[in-house]
């Protein structure tokens, strides 16, 4: 069903194993599949060097194509394909695998007018360990199809396990579903584990569409930038991943590790949220890596802009560090400006100036726990009687053109859990500012919550919330086209809703004991157009 013979001194080829096509897939030489090698400058460079030299080697054409199976070793499933055409054309591509939906893109080719003559694509979307097949169509500008190419791909399995290739979900109202694809960031492997960990991408079926593995912890989003996708491998390192799968960016954190999130500034700069490696506190710090020079600056410690309430915080019994404050999330306001959720105090802080001198201008918090603390006049004041949010997490800034000045949204996964370990004499059970809330991991109720604030008349107020299924730590939020996508993460289970709350669909996985995170993205702009 299928042999190999020798191209170059570099590689060999497979042929297709049920086609008539004389389809091949090219083997590059000396591939690893240890992810430490393969994520680092050297081996990508090897492997990228080795296709250049293949792309010039002949004349590929839409009838034969240069096909490799995930030559960089970092998309389990996909297919890179290259050829060139004569004529400016666009590919749209679909992969068919029987008990399976077709999943039908239109590939990008980084042009403004969406048609090229030289065509480099990954192809993702198999189905792992099945056989797919795999059509690529071209169109020319008048929109009418001028080659077509179909053969198959026994695609290979999942490296982190064959019971992730769907989650259970349900079909409630799956038309108004956004488009995209779910991408899981992350399950419980900790930071200091050496523990091989992965980014599933799923469709609104739950099929898998794509594994990218990392070598440890977690991926906590995705940036997106020039034809380039950012994400962590590591605590210590962020990569940049390319279109095809090359990792033409890798970032090292020196003398801090990563933790919970990180985002692209004005300049696309990273901002990170930090510990310091070797220090007696934790998951209270934030730096900037440079994005051209890699260069680290930190930015922020947080003992400096809260030291009288450090001074009150305690070491739990059996912690190794103090985390006193656990940022939690970040997001960039007016450039020099940031949003960030602690969950030990249960507060969203803005800070001001994070460039040159920070400052806090704000707080979202409760007064009591904050009172005589030295900082309550730094409070927002709420506008009407709700429940404050308690252990929250992705706490995301929202602008809205027909909000006054000075207005703006942010919406946050309350987890609603009031509990702070360093702080374990407070009382949050007969704090007023909290209601029908809970104070241990046992079943209760998270929400969806929507702040309006305003920062003319330093207030807040609650305008929308979704009860969701109960998850006392981790957990996102996400609003995208018109709905809202969010993750319950104890509870293993993501599900998108409609604005006024209309559950859409629900999905839930195994494994683990936690999701952390689950963002939407389309992969507009990078895979596809």
């Amino acid at each position: 069903r299928c042999f190999l013979f020798s191209l170059t001194n570099q590689v060999s080829i497979e042929a297709s194993s049920d086609d008539n096509n004389s389809i091949n897939y090219v083997h590059l030489k000396n591939t690893s599949t240890n992810l430490s090698i393969i994520y680092s400058t050297s081996y990508q460079n090897k492997i990228y060097n080795q296709i250049a030299k293949l792309k010039k080697y002949k004349n590929y054409t839409i009838e034969h194509p240069l096909l490799i199976t995930n030559p960089y070793g970092t998309n389990t499933t996909s297919v890179y394909m290259y050829f060139k055409t004569s004529d400016e054309l666009q590919a749209t591509y679909t992969i068919h695998c029987e008990g399976y939906n077709d999943f039908s893109r239109t590939l990008n080719n980084n042009t403004l007018s969406g048609y090229t003559t030289n065509h480099e694509y990954l192809l993702v979307g198999a189905i792992p360990g099945q056989i797919n097949t795999i059509t690529v169509t071209l169109t020319n500008k008048q929109g009418k199809p001028v080659d077509t190419l179909s053969w198959s791909y026994n695609a290979p399995s999942l490296q982190g396990g064959d019971q992730y290739l769907t989650v259970d979900c349900d079909d409630s109202n799956a038309s108004s579903l956004s488009k995209g694809l779910y991408t899981v960031l992350g399950n419980d492997v900790t930071e200091d584990s050496e523990e091989q960990a992965y980014m599933r991408l799923y469709d609104n079926d739950g099929v898998l569409r794509s594994e990218i593995p990392i070598i440890s912890y977690r991926s906590h989003r995705i940036l997106f930038e020039d034809n380039t996708m950012y994400f962590s491998i590591s605590s210590t390192k962020i990569v940049g991943m390319d279109q095809t799968g090359y990792i033409s960016k890798i970032y090292d954190t020196g003398n801090y590790k990563l933790h919970h999130d990180y985002i692209f500034d004005g300049n696309n700069n990273l901002l990170v949220l930090a510990s310091e490696k070797n220090a007696k506190t934790s998951e209270d710090k934030i730096i900037m890596i440079e994005k051209d020079s890699g260069n680290i600056t930190e930015l922020a410690d947080l003992i400096d802009l809260l030291p009288n309430y450090y001074s009150t915080t305690s070491l739990p019994d059996g912690a190794e560090d103090l985390d006193w404050m656990h940022i939690n999330s970040l997001a960039l306001v007016d450039k020099t400006s940031l949003i960030i959720s602690s969950r030990e105090t249960s507060t969203i802080i803005k800070l001001d100036n994070i460039y040159s001198n920070p400052s806090i201008d704000y707080m979202i918090g409760s007064d009591h726990f904050w009172k005589e603390s030295g900082y309550d006049s730094l409070l927002l004041n709420k506008t009407s009687d709700f429940s404050m949010q308690a252990g929250q997490h992705c706490v995301t800034y929202v602008e809205d053109n027909s909000l006054p000045q000075g207005q703006y949204y942010l919406y946050l996964y309350n987890n609603n859990l009031a509990v702070s370990t360093t702080q374990s004499d407070y009382d949050w059970k007969n704090d007023s500012n909290y209601s029908n809330t809970y104070y241990s991991l046992k079943k209760g109720t998270s929400y969806y919550y929507k702040y309006l604030v305003d920062e003319n008349t330093r207030t807040v107020d609650l305008v929308s919330s979704i009860p969701v299924a109960y998850s006392g730590y981790v957990s996102s939020v996400q609003e995208l086209d018109g709905n809202v996508i969010i993750d319950s993460g104890i509870a293993m289970s993501w599900s998108e809703y409609s604005q006024d709350g209309t559950l859409l669909k629900t999905f839930k996985t195994t494994g683990g004991k936690f999701v952390y995170r689950v963002f939407k993205y389309d992969y507009l702009d990078y895979w596809f157009q």
